[in-house]
């Protein structure tokens, strides 16, 4: 029992370290190779860890600035630990899929470096929704509608990586894909239904939403781009995220 619990513990902050930017002390870090994919059902509880950083900001700042004002010093927080690295995937997936093309026409796209013009509109979207969704909500509202969006944001990126395909040789997505099975994806269903007591009405309505969400967008990738690859998973992550904190704040 405690291997396993101490197991759970290395794969946590392995996951810690790939999906945020948040430091690793080195004495924590895992010194034997752990599978990424074995690691990748705990990203719930990386969420949950994230998001209740932001959480915070929201709650101690909005009785002072008012919900919008407070809503962009919680996306401050949210996007430098660690949600720009799925906020990068979003922008690349919506210049491949703005640019027409398909297959290795559209993965050049994404791969470039450069910032396009879909990619751009579609992170000015993705923060003008996110931060106006959150300013509507009081602060103890917020604070879940943050926790349970960034929960099943996360539990999104498991069910893309179930459900997509790899055709590619390498890239960074390319274990997490191919390994990623149905087990895996029960793991991350169950820890995000750890959180389902917090409001068991929103998480209902929010899960569906996300998952309907991610599935829609990881089949149109896997039919334009004709795979998932690390971006796809990003995108799918933002995607879900959104949607769910749309359904929150609806039924707030």
């Amino acid at each position: 029992m405690i291997d396993e619990v101490t197991l759970l513990g290395k794969r946590f902050l392995l996951l810690l370290g790939f999906l945020t930017t948040l430091p690793v002390p080195r004495r924590l870090w895992p010194k034997e190779p752990l599978s990424l994919p074995d690691a990748l059902p705990l990203a719930p509880l990386v969420g949950a860890f994230t998001a209740s950083l932001s959480g915070a900001a929201y709650v101690l700042a909005r009785p002072f600035v008012g919900g919008l004002p407070a809503a962009w010093i919680a996306l401050a927080c949210y996007v430098l630990s660690g949600w720009s690295l799925h906020l990068d995937g979003f922008s690349d997936l919506a210049d491949g899929l703005g640019s027409h093309r398909e297959g290795e026409a559209m993965r050049a796209v994404m791969k470039d470096s450069r910032l396009g013009g879909f990619g751009a509109l579609a992170l000015i979207v993705a923060l003008g929704l996110w931060t106006s969704l959150l300013g509507s909500l009081e602060a103890k509202e917020g604070f879940k509608a943050l926790l349970l969006a960034a929960v099943l944001g996360r539990l999104g990126i498991c069910l893309a990586a179930w459900r997509g395909s790899y055709p590619w040789e390498a890239g960074l997505g390319r274990d997490i894909v191919v390994s990623f099975g149905p087990s895996h994806v029960l793991i991350a269903l169950a820890l995000s239904g750890l959180f389902l007591p917090l409001a068991p009405r929103l998480w209902m309505g929010a899960a569906l939403a996300s998952s309907l969400t991610v599935i829609g967008l990881g089949a149109l990738a896997e039919k334009r781009l004709g795979g998932t690859n690390g971006d796809v998973l990003g995108a799918c992550e933002v995607a879900g995220e959104l949607a769910a904190l749309l359904i929150c704040a609806v039924l707030a």
